[in-house]
């Protein structure tokens, strides 16, 4: 599901029995648009009205700080706190003195940023603390499934080899790192080809056939997204400036899948508690490790919205 979040909304992160500590608490200074896998408020990326952007990816060596005097959040709702409060990369990486993550249900993840400045930072939680890599100590704006100093250090042991025989094919974390990353390296701008193509290209080479559900495209400097899935590969986009993001204005949804193309701005439609639930229940009952989780506590997780309150 995608969903316009708005601005000036008071909200408590959701504390369940894995959230050891306070949760967090925050008004929402600004809007965002995200993708949902399970549920709203717990986005798997997105952007927001300052054309900040934040994905996230599993990484099994994810180890979560312990708990200490700092409100605590759930790794999805994290993505959801960044957008809610800050512009810039920067203000990412220094909201670790104020808030952690809690270890939950579910792998560990990491996190690429980038920010409408083209900063680009990718977040790592590894042995309990943040570990970044920005400007200088980020050579390649690319993130797969390892850890990014592991990425990067297999692409310099290949890097002869890459430029003398073609590059490296399979699903592995770390080619598909190499393959990324020598693709932007190789970008030259041509007025024949868009820059969002050639990232489409990027993901289409880098895709896992099955596995991939869908591709996301960022435009920065329009403020459109653009995105495609795999139940529907038309590619489809719309127009970022086009919300109302004021929280007095009715929070619009879309069905990722549902069967549009082209731009799909004016097809958002109001959102429901039961179109919350309906997208808990499926996505939930879908993953291997969440399918026996009570249907009780999904009801909670997809009620858990309406505790939030209009502050504007």
């Amino acid at each position: 599901m995608i969903i316009v979040n708005k601005r000036g909304v008071s909200k408590t992160a959701v504390y369940g029995k894995h959230v050891k500590g306070r949760p967090a608490t925050w008004i929402s200074k600004y809007g965002s648009v995200t993708f949902n896998q399970y549920g709203r408020e717990m986005p798997a990326g997105g952007m927001n009205e300052m054309g900040l952007v934040i994905e996230n990816m599993q990484l099994v060596a994810t180890k979560y700080p312990v708990p200490d005097s700092r409100p605590a959040i759930s790794r999805s709702q994290w993505i959801q706190y960044q957008l809610d409060n800050f512009s810039t990369v920067k203000e990412i990486i220094a909201s670790d003195s104020m808030l952690r993550i809690a270890s939950g249900m579910g792998p560990g993840i990491h996190f690429l940023c980038v920010d409408r400045e083209g900063n680009c930072a990718t977040i790592e939680f590894l042995e309990g603390n943040l570990v970044y890599h920005t400007k200088d100590a980020m050579p390649f704006k690319v993130l797969t499934n390892s850890t990014y100093e592991d990425s990067v250090e297999f692409y310099r042991t290949h890097e002869e080899s890459v430029k003398e025989f073609p590059m490296p094919i399979g699903s592995a974390s770390r080619y598909r790192f190499i393959r990324a990353a020598s693709m932007i390296e190789k970008f030259k701008a041509d007025p024949s080809k868009s820059m969002v193509n050639y990232a489409f290209d990027i993901l289409s080479n880098v895709s896992e056939g099955l596995l991939t559900k869908w591709s996301i495209v960022y435009d920065l400097k329009d403020f459109r997204i653009y995105f495609q899935t795999y139940t529907n590969p038309k590619r489809r986009y719309f127009d970022f400036n086009s919300f109302d993001f004021s929280c007095s204005a009715p929070v619009t949804i879309l069905d990722i899948n549902a069967d549009l193309k082209d731009d799909v701005t004016h097809r958002f439609q109001d959102y429901s508690f039961q179109s919350n639930y309906n997208l808990i229940k499926n996505a939930f009952k879908k993953t291997t490790i969440f399918r026996d989780i009570p249907d009780e506590a999904l009801r909670q997780l997809a009620f858990y919205p309406e505790y939030n309150s209009c502050k504007q």
